[in-house]
């Protein structure tokens, strides 16, 4: 019987008809109703719809599966909730005992980074001891070749100081005033030889309008006569100024260029001198004049000369004291003679010697202030001479101090003293270094390392203790980002620890930013998102 090629409709008629229907074929019109079933079904999943529906079903049971595996390993059955992303770079490390990839990055909300209050310290460096050539003690001094004496030329009364010790003062400015009799004395002198000269040249042209003498010929004589007067005045003043730079040299208050200098004006204004006088007695030989008048010309003309060249010799004695031209040419015009000596600064620096105070009598010649420039300094350093032979002269030297914890400084050797201590068996080493912004004090302990073959430039990086965790058996620091909420995870080697701070063999370089302190917080963060470590 083929039931399956029966059509519907008999199939219901015969179920309306129980009598007709014995329990076998009952039997297989149930199968035939569960088959015609199932077709329906498959045909239905047939259309895209379910098939899109199944393929959510398996992708949901494949996230489930996922999801128990991974917590098989949760003791607490409870999912750990991550308020933060941590991005893995790439593992570089071969260290089959390490867990840490050498660098991670770990990213906290902005409200993680207020609470911790994160603070971030600079990574330093340090002298590398096994590149040192020698190593030594050292004292900072002053650099002798920028230290300028400030003198008084005058003794008086010291009636103000406005320069305090370290105050910086610049080239001229007035440090202190001095009342001086001997000042008053020569401004009157010099005031008393300028009337005379002034005299001297009215009877000189009063002689040479009385004269007999022809219009060519007088002012041949007068331009002559002028001539002679400047080359006299100069030479009156470059002899002084000569013989006061001479003084100045033999105090240590001016060099030897400058002495130079003064020489050479000084013969080039004898040369003119003596092409004036020249010229003077070429004048008269051309001059008729009147017998009776040449005598009285030739006095007016001797006394006015004397009379300018004590007028010259008085004014180089001001400005030796220390006044400057426009001053003596004030007191030339006012006619005013003040007891007053301004005392200024000889160059620019700071005062670094201070020996005197207002009311106190002081001396000619006496050191008042010293003034030095502070831009560079010397470190004296005592070397033993078993290690004379690895310093030369012009090598590199590097000083580091406890008062700057992990900066170095590089200085050079500009001296090696050829005597040897015989008590102590060491020889002074000069190292002159910079001084910037003058951080480096007179008298402040340091400590210097030569260098040996040219090896003297190489440090080593530190950081500070605080900064160092230990994760997986492994020393890491936390290196802050431009992102104030973003910090770099390193792996670091480390050396020694000297007074709380480690040298870095890897792992950092000099000027990264380290956290310092709540670096322990970020380690347990960090631990937070990796339970197992």
């Amino acid at each position: 019987m083929n039931i399956e090629k029966e059509p519907n409709s008999k199939i219901e008629e015969e179920n309306t008809s129980p009598g007709n229907i014995s329990e076998s074929e009952k039997v297989e019109i149930g199968e035939i109703e569960a088959e015609s079933k199932g077709a329906n079904l498959w045909r239905r999943l047939a259309k895209p719809r379910f098939i899109a529906l199944l393929i959510l079903v398996f992708v949901l049971v494949g996230f489930a599966a996922i999801y128990l595996f991974s917590n098989r390993g949760n003791q607490t059955g409870k999912i750990v909730p991550a308020p933060r992303n941590v991005n893995f770079g790439q593992n570089d490390s071969n260290d089959e005992t390490s867990n840490l990839p050498k660098e991670e990055t770990l990213t906290l909300t902005p409200e993680q980074v207020e609470q911790i209050k994160l603070q971030f310290e600079t990574v330093g460096e340090m002298l590398s001891t096994d590149v040192a050539g020698a190593t030594s003690t050292g004292v900072v001094q002053a650099n002798a070749y920028a230290e300028t004496p400030v003198f008084s030329l005058v003794g008086g009364v010291v009636r103000n100081v406005t320069a305090e010790l370290g105050e910086f003062v610049r080239q001229g400015e007035t440090v202190a005033v001095v009342y001086s009799d001997e000042l008053a004395q020569t401004q009157s002198n010099y005031l008393t030889m300028v009337a005379e000269a002034d005299e001297a040249n009215k009877r000189y042209n009063r002689a040479l309008e009385l004269s007999d003498v022809s219009q060519e010929a007088r002012t041949e004589l007068d331009q002559a006569t002028s001539f002679v007067r400047t080359a006299e005045a100069e030479n009156t003043e470059f002899k002084s100024n000569f013989k006061r730079t001479e003084k100045l040299v033999e105090i240590g208050a001016a060099s030897r260029l400058e002495f130079e200098q003064a020489r050479t004006k000084l013969e080039t204004a004898q040369a003119r001198l003596d092409e004036a006088n020249k010229r003077l007695e070429r004048a008269k030989q051309l001059l008729k004049i009147n017998p009776e008048r040449k005598n009285e010309i030739d006095s007016a003309l001797t006394k006015l000369r004397a009379a300018e060249s004590k007028a010259d010799a008085e004014r180089q004695k001001l400005l030796v004291l220390g006044l400057s031209s426009q001053q003596v040419n004030q007191i030339k015009q006012t006619r005013r003679v003040s007891s007053d000596l301004p005392i200024n600064a000889p160059v620019s620096g700071t005062i670094t010697a201070r020996n005197v105070n207002p009311g106190e009598i002081t001396s000619a010649n006496k050191e008042l202030f010293k003034v030095t420039n502070l831009g560079t300094v010397w470190v004296i350093a005592q070397v033993y001479e078993r290690d004379m032979q690895k310093i030369r002269s012009g090598s590199g030297a590097t000083v580091t101090s406890d008062a700057f914890p992990g900066r170095v400084f590089r200085g050079q050797v500009t001296y090696i003293d050829p005597n040897i201590n015989q008590t102590t068996r060491t020889a002074q080493i000069r190292v002159e270094l910079e001084n910037p912004n003058q951080i480096f004090k007179i008298g402040q302990y340091v400590n210097v390392a030569f260098g040996s073959l040219g090896m003297a430039e190489r440090t080593a990086p530190v950081v500070p203790s605080s900064s160092v965790q230990t994760l997986n058996n492994q020393k890491v620091v936390f290196l802050t980002t431009d992102k104030t909420n973003v910090f770099v995870l390193k792996q670091v080697h480390l050396g020694t620890e000297t007074s709380g701070k480690y040298i870095v063999l890897e792992g950092v370089n000099v000027g990264d930013k380290v956290v310092t302190e709540g670096s322990f917080l970020l380690r347990a963060e960090w631990l937070k998102l990796h339970p197992a470590g």
